[in-house]
């Protein structure tokens, strides 16, 4: 899972929680014609309501009691307050609802008292197929009060009534399309829009209300909340846009509310498309795919148009991270090469099917873990290059030694080479997988899966690396022979393959840029190998013990320096060809 983060090219992303705060909270009430202003923000239970500036009371305006009575009991969240800290409320429930709870509450509606005058006995829960929730409550006369909340196009369509200033009056047609544009105009504002109704019906009516659908039911209004962004959400779509990851916003809001929030998120931009679950209802799979690459938001849309919208985005060849939080988000998340299920409102089946759970349900830590997933990966790469180059140098030197030099003794001995593979290749190696993400890693575009993680550059950068472990060691070697001392020639060449292998690790912290430029001391762990692999090939060359065990004599400091002369050249031929490198990218 770690590693497919790091590799994918595009993001699909619900909206509350994830990019934005997820403390719904209403600012605007429309009633019939009026529009109310609701101030306070988050849950706590504290604010106003004004009419064109001047304050309005919901026990003196029968239309807003009626409203935030609809909203307080067609309603399944509730508020608590904390004893230990009286400024803080917490909703329990859904934060659309909360909200709703929180206005009603701002009114001085308690829903508990209101539940014990008017007890609910039956209930339509929400589906997004219908597209709202309606509760049946008990009165005080023979009659159920049915109350509904849902989309505005929705309910209004139920509607043939209005409540206007306290009084019921016929709604028609034209009415309705007023409505609705205040609703849209409110959506542009980034308030996601809930429409609330209600009709009195006969006990007996029940089972025809549910099964036949809503009818004749009396609008009382729109509300006009606003979740807003979080603002690391904006800095991490701009993150992935730089890692040329596409990101595609899919919610339940109404097409102009979610193209606001993501245009104020920096996913929507001026010429991509926004599209809803009923274009998704009328589009082919051919049609989806050819729209689906310039199409930002989705809106409206169910769980099942979410796994439409995988399938596209694979067929277009992506790798594809899913979020969702509800048990039919299920079959997208299994689609997706990344499932990421919420940690907090997600359920128990979305986590047990996701590839990963998002504790804080923050898309900053999706952003966060693909970059991680990459540096995993890069680092990957870069232990794997150091061992097969540093092995590929040890074996090119013994095969030269062996095949093609007139020499009849053993370069290192077994007991050498085994020191070499154990402690400084073992030291190093694991230090190296510490290496800290280069500042660029997100400016890269993503890799492709199918790629090896030893590619063309990495052989290469191995043929170069073992030439010159071979030709360096050989030759501190030789020279040392000519004179006749063997023990001192095998110590020398060791000891040079060993530090060979140490400049060789400072190479492969990056493929390239400068050591120097990514900072000399920034991986101490490495930096605390390399210090204790040069102690420890001390202690092979000046402790009697170690000398008679891996058959080395001591080294004087001309020896050393003779050594680090000739084992740097790797070093500094890399960090040339770094620099050719990143002069020859600046020049394209």
């Amino acid at each position: 899972a770690v590693e497919t983060l790091g590799s994918i090219t595009a993001v699909c992303t619900d909206k509350t929680g994830t990019l934005t705060t997820n403390q719904m909270t209403v600012q605007k009430l429309f009633l019939a014609g009026r529009i109310v202003d609701v101030s306070g923000v988050g849950f706590q239970p504290k604010g106003d309501f004004e009419l064109d500036g001047v304050p309005l009371k919901a026990s003196e305006d029968k239309s807003l009691s009626m409203f935030l009575k609809i909203a307080s009991l067609c309603n399944d969240a509730s508020l608590k307050s904390h004893k230990e800290e009286e400024d803080r409320w917490e909703i329990l429930g859904d934060p659309t609802e909360g909200a709703l709870l929180v206005a009603a509450a701002k009114a001085g509606l308690d829903k508990s008292e209101l539940e014990e005058s008017h007890p609910r006995v039956d209930e339509i829960p929400f589906d997004p197929k219908n597209r709202y929730m309606s509760t049946f409550h008990r009165t005080g006369s023979a009659e159920l009060l049915a109350l509904l909340k849902g989309a505005p196009e929705t309910i209004l369509d139920m509607c043939s009534y209005v409540l206007d200033r306290g009084e019921v009056k016929e709604l028609d047609q034209k009415r309705k399309e007023e409505f609705l544009k205040a609703s849209s105009q409110m959506a542009a504002e980034a308030l996601r829009v809930l429409a609330l109704a209600y009709v009195t019906i006969k006990p007996e009516e029940g089972d025809e209300f549910k099964n036949k659908g809503p009818a004749n039911l009396i609008f009382t209004g729109f509300s006009g909340m606003i979740d807003p962004p979080r603002p690391e959400a904006i800095r991490s779509v701009h993150l992935c846009k730089r890692a040329g990851i596409k990101v595609t916003m899919a919610t339940g809001d109404h097409k102009i509310t979610a193209q606001a929030i993501a245009r104020d998120i920096g996913i929507y931009e001026e010429g991509s498309k926004v599209l809803t679950g009923s274009d998704l209802d009328d589009l082919s799979d051919e049609e989806l795919d050819g729209l689906i690459q310039d199409t930002s938001v989705f809106a409206r849309v169910s769980p099942k148009h979410k796994h439409r919208i995988v399938q596209s985005l694979q067929r277009k060849g992506h790798i594809v991270a899913m979020t969702g939080d509800g048990v039919n988000d299920a079959p997208a998340l299994k689609a997706a090469e990344i499932g990421i299920a919420m940690g907090i409102t997600g359920t128990d089946v979305t986590k047990e099917t996701a590839d990963m759970i998002l504790t804080d349900d923050n898309f900053q830590s999706i952003v966060n873990a693909v970059e991680e997933g990459r540096v995993i990966f890069e680092n990957i790469r870069k232990t794997v290059k150091y061992l097969i180059s540093t092995n590929a140098g040890e074996i090119l030197t013994i095969l030269v030694a062996l095949v093609f030099m007139a020499i009849n003794v053993l370069i290192f001995t077994p007991v050498q080479i085994l020191w070499v593979n154990l402690v400084t290749d073992g030291l190093l190696v694991v230090n190296l997988a510490m290496e800290p993400k280069e500042e660029d890693v997100m400016d890269q575009p993503p890799r492709n899966p199918k790629e090896n993680i030893i590619n063309m550059d990495i052989v290469k950068n191995v043929l170069f690396v073992a030439a010159f472990m071979a030709a360096g060691t050989l030759l501190v070697f030789t020279r040392e022979l000519n004179g006749g001392d063997i023990h001192r020639a095998q110590t020398l060449g060791f000891t040079t393959l060993a530090m060979f292998q140490i400049f060789n690790a400072l190479n492969c912290r990056s493929e390239d840029k400068s050591v120097f430029k990514i900072g000399l001391f920034s991986n101490k762990y490495l930096i605390g190998a390399i210090v204790a692999s040069i102690a420890l090939q001390l202690m092979a060359t000046t402790l009697p013990f170690f000398q008679m065990a891996l058959g080395t004599v001591a080294l004087s400091l001309y020896d050393w320096a003779i050594i680090f002369a000739v084992s740097s050249t790797v070093f500094i031929a890399d960090e040339l060809r770094k620099l050719i490198k990143g002069k020859s990218l600046i020049r394209i």
